[in-house]
């Protein structure tokens, strides 16, 4: 069973719905009425798994019949069913239903809880994740995974965990103790093959496919990048783009032929990001750079020339901003403060400036984040729509369900935007996506 909730109880969760200097938002009463149901959605592990297809290097057909193929063959573990999105044309769905009861053994892996998370959604045990293993676990052990809820299990632990935890799978050893723990080790790899987990979501690596054919990714992340709708010989800006899955996808849809520049902060990030792209037979110009500064009115930079820029400098601009990222699921426990909550908003406002400078007229501004709080979505909408000549037009992909009330948006600019949560009918994760078009100066 999931945990009720997992947020702790010192957040104020109706700070989650503030929308600054907006003074239609709804009741105390409304809001929690309205979000009931999100916080046990997002307790949840989501019901899909779905997979773009690089249409760079593969076929969506072919991907189709190898995947239908392995879960068939009983390594997939499938109850599941494999399809292709009926109105995402680069995307595979996998549907699969949560299993009621698992057997527990009685040796144990405990995890973290990010590892937990990313166990029900199909993914094996790598050495990093694992807090404790219970001595004389071998090679081709059966064990029980559990999840350390509380952060209480400390590193290393040889004995049954006797804290707050939650039986999630069950997997085989493949690394011994002796490989994970110790002062000069770096262990890599995967530690313990998942087996069956409550969600029962199967286990399925991209490793079944040549590097770069297929990437597991959320269905509104892949959506997102279609609203976006990037076109061959255009000039495209990915602000915030490591670790480049969506930079990989604009490139897919360009075809590799125009300009697209993908930006990040630090060094590290931009590197994993080059390594994905190349990967994927992606051709972005990468650079290090802070977002929030790459605007220049001064400057004479043409796009390859690397920032910054001089105002309406790109046809298309994707804005995936940082965020509270409260839409991820499961979410077994959220730690996150009143103060780093309401951090957000400061920063999104000054990255979608930047955006607005370096658009040019007539071009496509795409907003989105992995959060679901009005402040951070709605509410950057409504004060973008009060500051700039923007306004909201109909993606070419519309799937997500209107935006909530509770900010100066009217019905129609509401159902412009896409939120995706319980009440979409798409069970991913939660995530929001606002499409603007920069209005032609007369």
């Amino acid at each position: 069973m999931y945990p009720d909730s997992p947020f702790t109880d010192t957040l104020d969760t109706k700070l989650v719905y503030e929308a600054e200097n907006d003074s239609s938002r709804s009741s105390s009463t409304d809001i929690d009425s309205n979000f009931k149901e999100i916080f046990k959605w997002l307790c949840t592990a989501p019901k899909i798994s779905s997979f773009r297809i690089n249409t760079l290097k593969t076929s969506k057909q072919a991907v189709l019949e190898s995947l239908k193929q392995y879960l068939n063959t009983g390594e997939g573990k499938a109850t599941a069913n494999c399809i292709l999105h009926e109105r995402v044309e680069d995307t595979l769905i996998i549907q699969f239903s949560p299993i009621s009861s698992i057997n527990v053994h009685p040796k144990e892996v405990v995890v973290d809880k990010d590892c937990g998370a990313a166990v029900l959604r199909g993914a094996h045990i790598f050495a990093p994740g694992v807090l404790g293993m219970v001595s004389g676990c071998q090679i081709g052990d059966e064990v029980s995974i559990y999840v350390d809820i509380m952060k209480t299990c400390k590193r290393g632990l040889q004995k049954l965990f006797t804290g707050s935890k939650l039986h999630i799978g069950n997997g085989i050893v493949r690394m011994q103790r002796s490989e994970l723990y110790g002062a000069d080790l770096n262990p890599r790899g995967v530690a313990v093959e998942v087996t069956e987990t409550i969600s029962g979501c199967p286990q399925i690596s991209e490793d079944l496919f040549p590097p770069g054919k297929i990437l597991l990714q959320n269905l509104p992340s892949i959506i997102c990048v279609h609203t976006l709708d990037p076109q061959p010989n255009e000039v495209i800006l990915d602000m915030c783009a490591a670790p480049g899955h969506k930079t990989s996808h604009i490139a897919s849809l360009m075809t590799n032929q125009g300009i697209l520049i993908a930006i990040d902060k630090t060094a590290g990030k931009t590197k994993l990001l080059a390594e994905h792209c190349l990967r994927f037979d992606a051709k972005p110009q990468i650079y290090v750079a802070d977002s929030s500064k790459i605007f220049s009115s001064s400057s004479t930079n043409k796009p390859l020339d690397g920032p910054p820029y001089p105002a309406n400098s790109f046809d298309r601009i994707l804005l995936d901003a940082p965020c509270s990222a409260l839409g991820k699921r499961p979410q077994l426990r959220n730690d996150i403060t009143n103060k780093v909550l309401k951090s957000y908003v400061a920063l999104q406002k000054k990255l979608f400036v930047v955006a607005v400078n370096l658009l040019k007229s007539n071009g496509i501004l795409v907003y989105s984040t992995c959060t679901i709080t009005l402040s951070e979505n709605e509410g950057i909408v409504a004060w973008a729509l009060r500051k700039f000549d923007l306004e909201l037009v109909q993606p070419k992909v519309h799937i997500g369900s209107p935006g909530f009330e509770g900010t100066s948006l009217t019905k129609e600019q509401l159902h412009l935007v896409q939120r995706f949560g319980p009440e979409t009918g798409i069970d991913s994760i939660g995530f929001f996506i606002a499409c603007f078009r920069k209005k032609l100066i007369s």
